[in-house]
């Protein structure tokens, strides 16, 4: 059951962040979902871009917004960093078109899911424990929404809306909220 738990959370914060390295990596039923821009970036890596990304990656900790991780990629790879900002202005573009309340938890699901993800490629991997407790911390904000904010989710984020929405991942996190509240 605890590894069942660790398999979800995992899922969440891959679907969260889409921290893929490629398209293949991605679970058949939320290929589809995948917008075409961020498809783009993931099928377009050299192993070289990947290297770059890992090397930003790592020092996650020291870039206070996304713009200075951006000018970090364009002091070692200008032609990433331009895809990066592509890629980065459609997401912004996708959190500016939600609802204060969807577009709140959006912001601290990505921030808490970018963290992880760096902390991964930095090669300092979570615990189960850590993964439990952000995947519980992400299904309650989620449970907390008003069902307005919760359609808003789907629209414009159908992958991160059909994760917290997985009968599987309710009722374990429901066990879990029952158990740890």
């Amino acid at each position: 059951m605890f590894r069942l738990m660790a398999l979800l959370a995992l899922v969440a914060v891959c679907a969260l962040a889409a921290p893929f390295n490629s398209i293949d990596e991605v679970p058949a039923e939320y290929k589809e979902l995948i917008p075409e821009q961020a498809k783009d970036f993931v099928t377009g890596l050299t192993d070289e871009d990947k290297k770059v990304l890992k090397e930003v990656a790592a020092n996650y900790a020291n870039y206070k917004t996304p713009q200075e991780a951006i000018d970090a990629l364009k002091e070692k790879s200008p032609a990433l960093a331009e895809k990066a900002e592509k890629l980065h202005a459609f997401l912004q573009e996708k959190v500016n078109a939600l609802g204060p309340d969807a577009k709140a938890f959006v912001e601290e699901v990505i921030a808490e899911a970018r963290k992880i993800h760096a902390a991964i490629i930095a090669g300092n991997k979570p615990s189960l424990e850590e993964l439990k407790a952000k995947a519980l911390e992400g299904f309650k904000l989620y449970k907390a929404l008003s069902d307005d904010a919760k359609a808003d989710l789907e629209k414009h984020f159908p992958i991160t809306a059909s994760v917290f929405k997985n009968e599987k991942f309710q009722e374990l996190a429901k066990k879990y909220i029952k158990t740890d509240a």
